[in-house]
């Protein structure tokens, strides 16, 4: 089950649409993956978080080792591996672990409203530019600049890109259709 999992992540992670999570209830262990993977993450203000493996004598699945630390700093990770806390959503959104809170009965309808909102937007741009976040640990200032040189020469190709510098002249909102 663990390969499926992480081959589940490592696709939506690599992925050109941004993603969004939405999270009611409890989020622990191997499942925070789903969390790490998205890039707007919605929980409802009583949700609760825990890695839980320490509790069980186990290790880590999920990416926790590798998502984690960049995400939230090594202290804290190293607090939230060892010590098993566990999060209230509040204290999740100060550590960085969600993007906002919603009430619980409107999580759904919140993360709804901001995939549509991503949806209407320049798909390819923000596609490009969730690579380029991913990739900004791992990969030198140099060639980060150099990365976003390249993306941005594309993307002012971009059908998007023409309607999007149009709208700003003309002072009125684009219409973006993905192209």
């Amino acid at each position: 089950m663990i390969d499926s999992y992480h081959l589940a992540i490592e696709r939506l992670t690599s992925i050109d649409a941004p993603v969004v999570a939405a999270v009611r209830g409890g989020a622990g262990g191997g499942g925070l993956g789903l969390l790490y993977a998205a890039d707007i993450v919605v929980a409802a203000d009583d949700a609760r978080f825990a890695l839980g493996y320490g509790a069980l004598g186990l290790t880590a699945d999920g990416g926790n080792t590798w998502f984690l630390p960049p995400m939230v700093g090594m202290r804290r990770a190293q607090e939230l591996f060892l010590l098993n806390r566990r999060l209230t959503a509040q204290e999740a959104l100060e550590f960085g672990l969600v993007s906002r809170l919603a009430a619980s009965d409107a999580v759904e309808n919140e993360a709804a409203a901001l995939t549509a909102k991503l949806a209407a937007g320049p798909t390819r741009a923000y596609g490009a530019v969730r690579r380029m976040l991913r990739q900004s640990f791992e990969t030198g200032l140099s060639n980060q600049l150099e990365a976003e040189k390249e993306s941005i020469v594309v993307a002012s190709r971009s059908d998007d890109a023409q309607e999007g510098i149009a709208a700003f002249v003309a002072k009125r909102r684009p219409q973006f259709r993905g192209g």
